[in-house]
């Protein structure tokens, strides 16, 4: 059993989310520069992410920094395969990025009551606001408002923002926490939690290089931009 912090010392709403992570040097820097949360993207539909299985994530879960949430980030819909999987990596927060059945959910919850439950709303419209309206207590602990790609049909990790005006009427309405994501970069992080005001921002490829690896220096002047215009 991992020594790490219980689920609920971690800070919550997480202020500034890293996605993606698939090292411990990653995660270790992430802490050192005010990151709250890190996201583990595993169980996907097209396969292994980034070379991360989830027995590296599990191994650097269990290393690191004490205080920084471990996101489990994936897309399987079952109480059971999610209940498995948040145990087995020992998850503090599951993003269900593809979507869950309530009762699946709630199946879920019963099992695993301290582990935060993130629902994703994909925001390519005023439907969107709509569809942020289902996640409520005490199912749901927060969402996350992400892109679509049309040309690739990507949902997350495009690099596209979406309509700022429709995520900040979603934030003014929403009954739980909402973290901002969607083409979020150390050069415009600032300015969309001006016109959002959301209660955290995710990040994922704003802070690689072009060949897609970490890049430490935008992972660093994110947390930074992102804390400033947070007020922490």
């Amino acid at each position: 059993m991992s020594n790490r912090t219980p689920p609920d010392d971690f800070r919550w709403p997480p202020r500034i989310q890293v996605a993606g992570v698939t090292s411990l040097e990653e995660a270790v820097f992430c802490g050192q520069v005010g990151v709250d949360a890190v996201g583990f993207t595993l169980e996907l539909p097209t396969g292994i992410h980034d070379g991360l299985s989830n027995d590296k994530a599990r191994d650097i879960i269990a290393r690191m920094p004490v205080g920084l949430m471990p996101v489990l980030i994936t897309y399987v819909q079952s109480a059971e395969a999610a209940v498995h999987l948040a145990r087995y990596i020992n998850a503090g927060a599951v993003q269900f990025h593809g979507g869950i059945e309530d009762d699946e959910l709630g199946a879920f919850r019963d099992r695993c009551r301290h582990v935060k439950i993130i629902g994703r709303v994909t925001v390519t419209g005023e439907n969107a606001i709509l569809d942020a309206e289902r996640f409520v207590p005490p199912l749901w602990d927060a969402i996350i408002l992400d892109s679509f790609d049309p040309a690739t049909g990507r949902l997350g990790a495009t690099g596209l923002a979406h309509d700022w005006s429709i995520s900040a009427r979603i934030v003014e309405l929403a009954a739980v926490p909402v973290i901002l994501a969607g083409g979020l970069t150390p050069e415009n992080v600032a300015e969309a939690i001006a016109r959002v005001r959301p209660d955290g921002v995710d990040v994922h490829s704003g802070v690689e290089n072009p060949d897609g690896s970490r890049s430490f220096d935008k992972i660093r002047r994110f947390a930074q931009k992102a804390r400033e215009a947070l007020g922490s």
